[in-house]
């Protein structure tokens, strides 16, 4: 028997996420990596000396996160919403509530709007589920407007999903757009996992709103991207239907530990957090020094950098960091971009950032000389 005939049509026609950069990672950890918006700090020792104290523990079960009171207090103070852990549920990463929302929501033929660019995993798991996915598209500046959106809305329209920052740009649409996107009959999803680098959650919008989600990471700012924890915040009742589909223990007793250690650890997240944006501004800076560099300013971890000025490709710079032992990414022609002249560098320390800021300024030089 043919095996693959009996695959959904959905997961037939759906593409798998590259992950190619962090595979090229592992294999080359020589290279500094500046490919994956990961926090290139330690984590807290706080979460290290959790970690090491619940080792010998790691032969029970962990208790499912529905029910882990302390956890989901835990993220619910962090995010605003002090003593209502019911408002709280966890993922195994974000990566799993991009999985859960469209899984809770979606039936076959509804659409979903998707501003473009953004994050590509959200094209990906609605359509496993049946979704159409449609693309909004921005102005020449990567803005949107709420008629950009309204154009687009049909009455198959269920769900709205964005990243604020937005992944890959790392520009915001404004809260009051998103408040308007709220007064829409559909299901808003916001992606929150570089919320510390802006300052400008809109979590406290959900008490407002029962129809907006919001997804978080512990994946950026707490630099635990290892440990594999998102959380979702929205009004109980959402939340009670998101734990229908939730995989029961979907999270690791450590993950737990170290998420718990973190939160208490918040002076360690601010002061990375400050590092961070300190870096990324002075970066910024910098890049526009450069005859034909020209970064979008961004609110995220990370620059895309617009080198189309310098004639060469986003994959020529790619090259000449990864040659120089940075690991970056190329967005040549990547969704919603418009055709090659595209690469993005997540922040590190500010000698990854002199380091790439030296190679960029010799590769400009040489390749206008020729």
């Amino acid at each position: 028997m043919d095996v693959t005939s009996k695959v959904s049509k959905a997961v037939k026609s759906a593409a798998a996420y590259n992950l190619e950069h962090f595979h090229q990672a592992w294999q080359r950890p020589e290279l500094r990596r500046l490919m994956g918006n990961e926090l290139l700090f330690p984590p807290s020792p706080r979460v290290i000396s959790a970690l090491v104290e619940s080792l010998n523990q790691i032969n029970y079960y962990p208790e499912d996160s529905g029910t882990h009171l302390r956890l989901r207090e835990a993220l619910a103070g962090y995010v605003g919403l002090a003593g209502r852990p019911d408002w709280i549920t966890v993922g195994n990463g974000s990566m799993e509530n991009i999985d859960m929302l469209p899984r809770t929501f979606i039936d076959e033929g509804d659409e979903i709007l998707l501003p473009c660019p953004d994050y590509s995993p959200y094209t990906r798991r609605p359509q496993i589920f049946g979704a159409k996915v449609v693309d909004v598209t921005p102005d020449a500046d990567f803005n949107y407007t709420l008629a950009d959106f309204t154009a687009k809305v049909t009455p198959r329209t269920k769900m709205i999903i964005l990243s604020r920052p937005n992944a890959p740009i790392g520009n915001m649409i404004s809260r009051e757009l998103l408040e308007d996107l709220c007064h829409l009959d559909c299901i808003v999803v916001v992606d929150e996992a570089y919320t510390e680098f802006s300052k400008q959650t809109v979590c406290d919008l959900v008490e407002k709103y029962d129809n907006l989600i919001i997804s978080r990471t512990f994946s950026k700012a707490m630099g635990l991207g290892g440990i594999r924890l998102g959380f979702v915040v929205a009004q109980p009742a959402v939340i009670e239907s998101i734990n229908r589909v939730r995989v029961p223990i979907n999270i690791s007793l450590l993950t737990q530990v170290a998420a718990i250690a973190a939160v208490e650890d918040a002076e360690y997240i601010r002061a990375n957090t400050l590092k961070v944006i300190e870096n990324r501004e002075s970066f910024i800076k910098s890049l526009r020094q450069i005859p034909g560099m020209q970064p979008i300013p961004s609110q995220g971890n990370f620059v895309m950098i617009n080198c189309k000025k310098t004639r060469q490709p986003g994959k020529f710079f790619y090259d000449a960091l990864l040659e120089a032992g940075y690991l970056v990414r190329c967005f040549d022609n990547a969704r919603g971009l418009p055709g090659e002249g595209f690469f993005r560098v997540t922040i590190g320390t500010q000698q990854d950032i002199q380091g790439v800021l030296e190679v960029l300024h010799t590769q400009v030089v040489m390749s206008l000389t020729h």
